[in-house]
This record gives C-alpha cells, structure tokens and sequence, in this order.
C-alpha cells in the first residue's frame, strides 16, 4: 500500500482546495470525498438537516474502498470531513494508516468562503459541523495547517510537513 493522505475538517475550510493542490505536488491521485454520498445525503445536507452516523457510515465504507484501492497503486490524498475520531477510526481500519493533514480557520472566514461558493452544503450548516468536530488527537499526529494563509504558501507548508515524515 502506498501512503494514505487524509485532508479533514468542516465544510469550507478549503480541504478540497488543499487536497487537490498537494495530490498535484505529490503526483499523486486525488479523491474528493463528496463524490462518495449516497443520494440521500446530499439531499440532507441541503436541505439543512445534519447527517447522523448511521447515515454517514455508508458514505465512510465507500469512500474507504476507493481510497484503499487507489492505494495499491499509488499515494493516494483524499478529502473527507472525518469530523469525528470514529470516523478518522472507520477510514483506518478499511484503509490503513493514514496521515492526517488538518486545516484549521475561524469560523467567520469558513462562514465567508461558504457563501461565496456554489455548494451543497448551505452556509447555515457550519454551525452543526463545527459542533461535530472533534480535532484530531496527539496519538493522530496531524499535521496542522493555517488557512487564513495564502493557499500556495498553506500548501508548501503541507509538502514541508509531509517530507519529513
């Protein structure tokens, strides 16, 4: 298996952004987690109703399987909310061990990006995100990241961060 590189945190922190700048640098393949929910949850989220974990674990399972596939051939970054421990727990146990990279904003700026964005996801459901949020642990070592900075400088940071592990 090829190193797995997992970009988490709530909607609008610019994970994806991020995830698809550092897979380019890596040459590596890049998934985008939303690409993974079913019908049922886009519809959820959109309409402004949070997702509970019975609806997210289907969600989790597939996007797992893709990321571990994709592994076996190459380093593989992925970006996927995994706002809760369990959740980062799931991904590892059907993929692997992962390397957390975990971009970090103020509310208002994520609040900000939100609107300025066409997304499923509605504004109003930062707050229920950022209540769900659990930050990674020290035993997840995640490589934390400001994202107030100018994205090529958050992403070089990121490289930095990875090539020393």
């Amino acid at each position: 298996m090829q190193r797995c590189i997992l970009v988490m945190g709530p909607s609008g922190v610019g994970k994806s952004s991020l995830a698809k700048a550092i897979a380019g640098h890596l040459n590596a393949a890049f998934i985008e987690g939303d690409d993974y929910h079913p019908p049922g949850n886009r519809a959820a989220m959109a309409a402004g109703r949070p997702l509970d974990d019975a609806m997210r674990r289907p969600w989790l399972l597939a996007l797992a399987e893709a990321v571990r596939l994709s592994a076996m051939t190459r380093e593989t970054v992925f970006a996927c909310s995994a706002l809760k421990r369990s959740y980062r727990d799931i991904l590892r146990d059907r993929i692997g061990p992962l390397v957390l990279v975990y971009p970090q904003a103020p509310a208002a700026v994520i609040l900000a990006r939100m609107q300025a964005r066409d997304h499923f996801m509605p504004p109003a459901m930062l707050q229920s995100q950022l209540a769900t949020l659990e930050q990674p642990g020290a035993d997840e070592a995640a490589i934390r990241l400001d994202m107030t900075r100018p994205l090529d400088e958050t992403v070089a940071e990121a490289i930095r961060q990875l090539s020393a592990r």
